[in-house]
């Protein structure tokens, strides 16, 4: 049997409410990522500066009507 398969994919379903929620908390996670990688790499303030401007820009680019596609 071959390993590292996914065999099944459970979607739970949110309120409106929690959606708000939900997508807080995976920006946390996104941020706290960013922020370790960061952190573990030998760049200078300027060049950490400049990736996050980056990341930010590239969004940006990517936004339409308030949504990140």
């Amino acid at each position: 049997m071959r390993r590292n398969i996914i065999r099944k994919i459970i979607v739970h379903g949110v309120d409106e409410a929690e959606i708000y929620v939900l997508a807080g908390r995976v920006s946390e996670f996104h941020v706290s990522v960013i922020e370790r990688k960061l952190n573990q790499t030998n760049l200078t303030t300027e060049q950490k500066v400049a990736v996050i401007d980056r990341i930010i820009d590239s969004l940006k680019s990517r936004e339409a009507d308030g949504i990140i596609k």
